[in-house]
């Protein structure tokens, strides 16, 4: 009975073992990535970011008045630039130029994807701006990737998460684009300091407890110098911040080395 009993407690701790986190396992710091989006109307918020000493990812909506020049701008700095892409949400709202709408045919959406990505220099990837609607429609959502999936930069998709109902993300990864989804918003509203930090201080929790997060913000002054503030005293050994196609690499390895469920309902079932 005794030898029974250290048997099912050896199995319990390599299940335990095994469910264990990756970056646990193997000491790695919990990695971060933030995007600051909306990007392009002021040349002088954009500017800000990517002057920052952040490798903040800039995402940068298409045909605004300083959108080329601050994709520009950014990929001198070395910041990792994306296309923030207008889509159309569930209550009306004005989404300028670029936008993808369900009042469009399907080669008119996607000759506009196409437009918006030639329109922002040095883009390696795409986030939804706005977008509750057509995020939670499969076709158009398909449509997207389709367009995407085509083009011959390899670009990843970021599914902002502005509705629940999304389908966006796992969209992309049906057509083999790398994605993640947005965690944590940082600023609701501009000049809210406490709220950015609490948010920041949620960011980094959520990434020690899954091994990677991702923030999604906008160009305020206050976002900006809290993000500073904050990241700052954080340690490369306590959480790393990254790109965010750093960050995709991070959670497709994090991905890859988790245990699939039926390792563990062998070992545990080993135990009744």
């Amino acid at each position: 009975m005794l030898h029974f009993r250290k048997k099912n407690i050896k199995i319990l701790l390599l299940g335990l073992f095994l469910t264990v986190p990756f970056h646990c396992l193997h000491a790695e710091p919990a990695a971060i990535a933030v995007i600051i989006d909306d990007i392009g109307y002021s040349y002088e918020s954009g500017a800000r970011v990517i002057k920052s000493e952040l490798p903040i990812t800039c995402s940068i909506l298409p045909a605004r008045p300083h959108s080329i020049k601050l994709a520009r701008l950014a990929h001198q700095h070395g910041k990792e630039v994306m296309l923030h892409l207008p889509m159309q949400a569930s209550k009306s709202k004005k989404l300028g130029h670029g936008a993808l709408t369900t009042e469009m045919s399907k080669q008119e959406f996607i000759r506009t994807v196409d437009i918006s990505i030639d329109a922002i220099p040095y883009a390696r990837g795409v986030n939804n701006h706005m977008g509750s609607l057509l995020t939670s429609n499969q076709s158009y959502m398909e449509w997207l990737m389709q367009t995407i999936a085509n083009r011959d930069e390899n670009l990843f998709f970021i599914d902002s998460r502005t509705s629940a109902q999304t389908v966006a993300g796992d969209t992309a990864l049906s057509y083999h684009i790398p994605s993640l989804h947005r965690d944590v918003f940082l600023d609701a509203t501009a000049n809210d300091h406490k709220f950015v930090r609490l948010q920041v201080k949620r960011l980094i929790k959520i990434a020690q407890q899954k091994g990677y997060a991702l923030a999604i913000g906008h160009p305020h002054w206050s976002t900006i110098s809290v993000l500073e503030e904050e990241l700052s005293k954080l340690s490369d050994e306590e959480v790393q911040l990254v790109t965010v196609s750093e960050l995709i690499n991070i959670a497709t390895t994090y991905r890859l080395s988790r245990p699939t469920k039926s390792s563990w309902h062998m070992y545990s079932s080993l135990m009744y």
